[in-house]
């Protein structure tokens, strides 16, 4: 079956109709995904295989973490941002050459700005750097194109809160390339550091988890989404990036406090959405990939809650502290929302019949409780680790914990359709995803 517009590729003369026919799949949004994430994957595989280096290679934590944020995660989240507005707008698909250069300019500007930073190389940074933002901005043309082409706006607030991550992502990406080339020395470098860090952490990724997760979880837990306008939630969001970053930048404490309480009233609203989702009721269990959500959500809580404490001891304290902030909301909140968001949208944009994917998810629910307390409480000793300083072992014990839960998960994302051949592996979790299997009691409602 052809694409919408793709009608005269079989028309077309020969030596133009393969160029046009590659056009057309690539205008195909689930094509598109699967690219995405299949390069958000190697970049989170490449951050995993980083810590093998030595700590001098990697730069302690900065080579790895780059690679999942400015990798794994803004690669992840420009193929799921396109394809979620264009089902929330109804605009139709991304016109194929802005979409190859979005992902062309996003993956080189990623590799050439760690490259560079990694060698000490001031200008691979500012180039890797400019071309990073210029993938950014286009990513944030094709939302507004969506935007302007959008048959409903229905879903205003996921397309608000991705135009303001996308914002949010300029300037920190932007203050990011000032610090790699050294043109903020001094004490502007440590305020600037923890601006670049609540911009991209805060603003780029949650504001982006929190917009689509609005509309995912419940798709995830196959209940109707909830009733709920959410403007309050998007202004305190938006709000707190912005005070918070602002207040970090000038070195001014209150005006820090002041945003991150704000923050902290959107995870509020947020929260209260989510309760709504999780209570409708249900007549199956919660899958693997919800339960990651959830608990993403619940390092989210308390991470804005350790946010307010931390700033209102001052910024020199929180700039002492960004290990504990990096691991709190970079491992426990946004590695685990990839993680679970994968486990769900990998094998359901696969092509292919119902009950394949149904053997697929129902693979991924094996080892799913360990997968969830290795990862969770590695996290957590990692956290306490750096809170405390100097607890050596409890930390490897956490790193090995958590890259042990988090390497399950992964492994999973990689070799789903491998795994949903297994009858072994997928008898336990079919129950979760196939009506047919689930047990009837005397008391089970019909088609439950």
């Amino acid at each position: 079956m052809l694409v919408a517009g793709c009608e005269g590729v079989v028309k077309s003369p020969r030596r133009v109709r393969r160029r046009r026919w590659l056009d057309c799949r690539l205008m195909r949004g689930r094509d598109a995904m699967r690219v995405y994430q299949a390069a958000a994957r190697v970049w989170l595989t490449a951050a995993a295989l980083s810590l093998l280096l030595p700590r001098s290679v990697r730069m302690q934590w900065w080579v790895p973490l780059h690679l999942f944020l400015v990798g794994g995660v803004s690669v992840a989240i420009s193929g799921a941002m396109q394809t979620f507005v264009a089902a929330l707008t109804a605009a139709g698909p991304t016109p194929p050459v802005l979409l190859w250069g979005q992902f062309g300019l996003t993956n080189l500007g990623a590799a050439l700005l760690i490259a560079g930073r990694a060698s000490t190389t001031d200008s691979l940074v500012a180039v890797g750097g400019s071309a990073f933002l210029l993938g950014i901005a286009l990513l944030g043309l094709i939302v507004l194109r969506a935007r302007r082409r959008a048959l409903h706006l229905r879903h205003r607030l996921p397309v608000g809160m991705y135009e303001a991550a996308i914002l949010c992502v300029l300037a920190g990406a932007g203050i990011g390339i000032a610090l790699g080339t050294g043109a903020a020395p001094g004490r502007s470098y440590v305020d600037l550091r923890s601006a670049h860090l609540v911009l991209n952490v805060l603003g780029w990724v949650s504001l982006t988890i929190a917009g689509t997760l609005i509309t995912l979880l419940p798709t995830v837990l196959r209940v109707r989404m909830p009733v709920w306008s959410g403007r309050a939630t998007r202004v305190l969001f938006v709000a707190g990036v912005a005070a918070t970053a602002a207040g970090l930048a000038i070195g001014w404490s209150p005006l820090a406090v002041a945003g991150a309480l704000a923050f902290a009233g959107g995870v509020a609203g947020l929260l209260a959405m989510v309760g709504r989702a999780a209570a409708t009721p249900r007549n199956w269990p919660v899958p693997l990939s919800a339960r990651h959500l959830l608990l993403a959500l619940a390092w989210f809580t308390a991470g804005s809650l350790w946010l307010v404490v931390a700033l209102a001891r001052g910024v020199d304290w929180f700039a002492g502290a960004v290990d504990v902030f990096v691991l709190i909301f970079g491992g426990g909140w946004i590695l685990q929302t990839l993680l679970g968001a994968w486990l769900y949208l990998l094998p359901m944009n696969r092509p292919g019949h119902p009950d394949r994917r149904r053997a697929e998810l129902a693979a991924i629910e094996w080892g799913g409780t360990v997968e969830l307390v290795s990862l969770n409480l590695g996290v957590a000793m990692l956290a306490v680790a750096a809170g405390i300083g100097g607890a050596s072992a409890l930390a490897a014990v956490g790193a090995a914990l958590a890259l042990a839960g988090a390497g399950m998960a992964l492994a999973k994302a990689w070799t789903f359709p491998l795994l949903g051949r297994s009858d072994a592996l997928t008898r336990r979790g079919r129950p979760v995803w196939d009506p047919a299997a689930r047990p009837r009691g005397p008391g089970t409602p019909s088609g439950s």
